[in-house]
């Protein structure tokens, strides 16, 4: 890790941070630093490297397709089921993957936040910048599965795209923070998180599309903040459309998570290097 915090020709940001008024600045600095280093770390010793983050959603793909396209004969209409499926599962990956290991944030650098004065929130941040990272490259696919099929470049892309990505950030940061802050009081959360998006994976639209989802039991796409997401990047990249109702269910979503998550996650802050 300290080899990680040093800048050439400067101190330690330790050291930095401890002894500098300009502790936001340096907590900015630090924020880069970590988002780096878990980039680095998540391909140390890989030989596929980035490749990595397209193959898993795209293995997946393969193994939905026959379960649900060959066997099942799921009909996604005038929408290829193969493209169908790449459009959902890639904003999935970035939400479970940014979730998930939102919960052992805190877990995962504490020497640092035993050691070092900085926004304990950058630790959360870092991992789901990683994660939005990965996202953003994972796109070119998503686009190349969607000019395969047919599909042409959209000028409304221009705003759809990233207020898109500005929702799920949002929403991911604050079910981030509650998990990361949560899993320091209760260590079992770290299991029962992976739980329960395993159970969200399977009442969201990703495999399926909503039409097959019962009429008396339509509220749980409603109910859904990733369901409404992976509605919206469909119709987003498929059409250039988007559903004004359901985004404004997906940014009540997401309002609310992050209000949730920077409450709780300020509340037990004061106990984090005692939770640690």
């Amino acid at each position: 890790m300290r080899e990680l915090l040093l800048v050439p020709d400067r101190l330690p940001f330790a050291v930095m941070l401890k002894h500098s008024p300009h502790r936001i600045e340096h907590a900015r600095d630090l924020l880069t630093v970590l988002v780096l280093k878990e980039f680095r770390v998540r391909y140390k010793r890989t030989v596929l490297g980035y490749a990595w983050s397209v193959l898993q959603p795209l293995a997946f793909a393969v193994v939905y397709y026959l379960v649900f396209r060959r066997f099942i004969r799921v009909d996604t209409g005038e929408v290829g089921y193969t493209l169908f499926l790449v459009l959902g599962l890639f904003p999935w990956q970035w939400f479970n993957n940014a979730v998930a290991g939102g919960a052992n944030a805190l877990v995962v650098n504490a020497t640092l936040i035993k050691q070092v004065s900085f926004p304990r929130v950058y630790a959360v941040i870092s991992g789901l910048l990683n994660e939005l990272l990965h996202f953003v490259l994972t796109l070119p696919i998503m686009l190349l599965f969607l000019f395969g099929s047919g599909g042409r470049p959209r000028l409304a892309w221009l705003w759809q795209l990233p207020l898109l990505l500005l929702v799920q950030a949002l929403l991911t940061l604050g079910l981030a923070l509650l998990a990361a802050a949560g899993n320091l009081v209760l260590r079992d959360l770290e299991r029962l998180i992976g739980i329960g998006l395993l159970m969200l994976f399977y009442l969201t639209p990703v495999v399926y599309p909503p039409d097959l989802i019962p009429q008396d039991l339509k509220w749980i796409l409603y109910a859904n903040p990733m369901g409404c997401l992976v509605v919206l990047w469909r119709d987003v990249m498929i059409n250039a459309s988007v559903d004004l109702w359901i985004l404004g269910l997906a940014v009540a979503w997401a309002v609310s998570a992050v209000a949730a998550g920077v409450v709780v996650f300020r509340r037990l802050e004061p106990r984090f290097a005692e939770l640690i």
